[in-house]
């Protein structure tokens, strides 16, 4: 599965509830009249009384959750689980992992592998993503839980859907089971060799891709790490959206910040390298625009090595911010990147002679500079690119190709490079 194995680790604030204190007079107040001794006697009765509903409140919530997690351990979830992360496995059975026989591993992250694998139960084959825990750190295991919440809130042909969870007696692991995908789209641009995608084809992929993207916006989801080796597509040529190690929950206008440490550099929008804490759908949808020009030109057109490098050719290319931007924003990182001289806007001069003019318009869109200007998944499959002819093909119509991944590509190159080491010393 490439890419759903790519994961990072970011600090999310969480609310806690407070009981207020109770200020009680001074008995031995002599100006306190004997209606305001009978009113505060009734107020700390009041008091009282509420701090005991409250304290039974809590006690009736300890025990349904106390119910609840001894009712997930005796369905076979373990207790390191459920202590941190009963929500996440609510109403779900789990696999054994004896149920499954690994194939091949075909995705390496820091937090986890991903195996191709085939379930003993139907003889399906099915990716399973294998995750490992440091010492069961309670922070790890709600890190896992989000993304498990969130996959379960998905439920969309273009978006990556969980299958199961499976533990194992043995270890420490927790595993995520999805449908099998034999290719994703950094593997499929390898795979080309030169050759390029027509122009249905692009159309094809990206419809989807925007199609899931709407999807994950409308119940309240940001990715967060869009890049080609996590769009997955199968042997049907039906893509979906995968990896949502990264995603996170959002409300328009919410007022509890974000990390600004997401998104793999060569897809990160600028706001963020400016620091931004404050964010919506525009960060997916500039990786949208990066992806969309990646499938025209087969490789990517903003590989900075540095967040400093990377911020120049966002610049060189898009521009740089406007006067008004730089005053409006305030964000932390604004001044260090604030060039000394403005940079002009060259994407239609740059792509001209690659893209169709409704796909340099969407880019253009994509690529804004200014978050608002991007438009959403929604208007960008609203666009010309998509009504204007020729029309997006079926995902029938795509061609099949040889397995194709990320990992495999990296690993076909590492093979070439030591034969090449090989050979040069025989």
């Amino acid at each position: 599965m490439g890419g759903i194995c790519s994961r990072s680790r970011r600090n999310d604030k969480e609310e806690e509830g407070k009981f207020d204190g109770v200020q009680v007079a001074d008995p031995t107040n002599k100006d306190v009249s004997q209606h305001g001794n009978e009113k505060q006697k009734d107020n700390c009765k009041q008091s009282i009384s509420e701090r005991i509903l409250g304290s039974k409140r809590m006690q009736k919530i300890k025990s349904i959750v106390g119910g609840t997690q001894a009712a997930q351990k005796a369905a076979g979830w373990p207790s390191w689980l459920t202590s941190v992360a009963s929500d996440a496995v609510q109403g779900w059975v789990p696999r054994s992992a004896d149920s499954y026989e690994m194939l091949d591993k075909i995705g390496q992250g820091t937090y986890s592998s991903v195996y191709k694998a085939r379930d003993l139960q139907n003889d399906r084959i099915v990716a399973v993503k294998k995750v490992r825990f440091v010492n069961m750190e309670p922070e790890s295991v709600r890190f896992m839980a989000r993304e498990i919440q969130i996959l379960r809130r998905l439920d969309h042909p273009n978006c990556m859907k969980l299958q199961a969870l499976v533990t194992s007696k043995y270890s420490g692991s927790l595993y995520l089971v999805f449908d099998y995908m034999e290719h994703d789209l950094v593997g499929l641009l390898h795979s080309q060799k030169g050759k390029k995608f027509t122009l249905p084809q692009i159309k094809c992929y990206m419809q989807q891709f925007l199609r899931g993207l709407e999807h994950c916006h409308s119940r309240g989801i940001l990715h967060r790490d869009l890049k080609g080796s996590n769009i997955l597509v199968d042997n049907d040529g039906v893509l979906k959206i995968g990896d949502f190690g990264l995603a996170a929950r959002f409300e328009p206008g919410q007022k509890e910040p974000l990390t600004s440490r997401v998104v793999t550099l060569w897809y990160r929008a600028p706001e963020l390298l400016f620091g931004s804490t404050s964010y919506g759908v525009s960060i997916d949808m500039w990786s949208a625009g990066c992806i969309l020009a990646e499938l025209f030109l087969g490789r990517p057109i903003m590989p900075g090595r540095t967040e400093v490098e990377q911020i120049h050719k966002i610049f060189k290319l898009c521009g740089s911010p406007s006067e008004e931007y730089w005053e409006v924003s305030k964000l932390p990182h604004a001044t260090s990147f604030k060039p000394q001289k403005p940079y002009n806007r060259r994407i239609i001069e740059t792509f001209q002679q690659h893209l169709p003019p409704s796909a340099l318009a969407l880019l253009d869109t994509l690529l804004a500079i200014e978050p608002d200007a991007r438009g959403t998944a929604t208007s960008a499959l609203a666009s010309e690119f998509f009504t204007t002819e020729p029309l997006p093909c079926d995902p029938s119509e795509l061609p099949v190709y040889p397995p194709s991944k990320e990992f495999d590509a990296r690993q076909r190159e590492e093979e070439a490079r030591r034969y090449i080491i090989f050979i040069s010393r025989t």
